[in-house]
């Protein structure tokens, strides 16, 4: 998968993108980030936001519970993000895997939660995911501006022999 979708996924986001990226590979266990640190690194002006361009890797169990705390503490001023209806969403759940720190980005709470018919889609594909280690899985959030919160996001799943790809909305 990577062979094929990493030179397609970086040609995507480096034309979508006003600086110069600087595109770090970075292994989390059984998934790998591709992560655009740019921003911090060269200190541009016209820069905006570190970000993740992708993650895959394979879906497994948890290898610890969910950190709350941590989780809390790691945006500031919640009630600004609650009243935008945004979440702090996990690339990949940490049902499957997924942690925290890169793993995190602003997530419309209807998607993240499954309160609309793409978040009940997203949330099946999560679970699909969770209840089947081993499932190969990649997720690309599709940026339209310098932020590090994406306008949509494609997750997709290998199942058996199909691949399970969906886009959605995270606006």
């Amino acid at each position: 998968m990577r062979e094929v979708l990493e030179p397609e996924w970086l040609a995507a986001y480096r034309a979508a993108t006003p600086w110069t990226a600087e595109v770090l590979e970075i292994p989390q266990g059984e998934l790998v980030f591709l992560f655009d640190a740019a921003p911090t690194l060269k200190r541009a002006p016209e820069s905006g936001d570190d970000r993740v361009v992708a993650v895959w890797g394979r879906s497994h169990a948890p290898t610890e519970p969910r950190d709350r705390a941590r989780l809390a503490g790691f945006l500031p001023n919640p009630l600004s993000w609650s009243r935008a209806e945004l979440d702090r969403g996990h690339l990949v759940a940490h049902t499957a895997g997924g942690g925290l720190d890169l793993n995190l980005f602003p997530q419309v709470s209807a998607l993240n939660r499954g309160r609309s018919r793409e978040g009940r889609l997203w949330r099946r594909m999560e679970d699909q995911a969770a209840r089947n280690p081993g499932t190969p899985l990649f997720v690309r959030p599709v940026y339209c501006d310098s932020t590090w919160r994406p306008f949509a996001v494609e997750l997709a799943l290998l199942d058996g022999k199909r691949l399970w790809c969906e886009c959605f909305s995270n606006q």
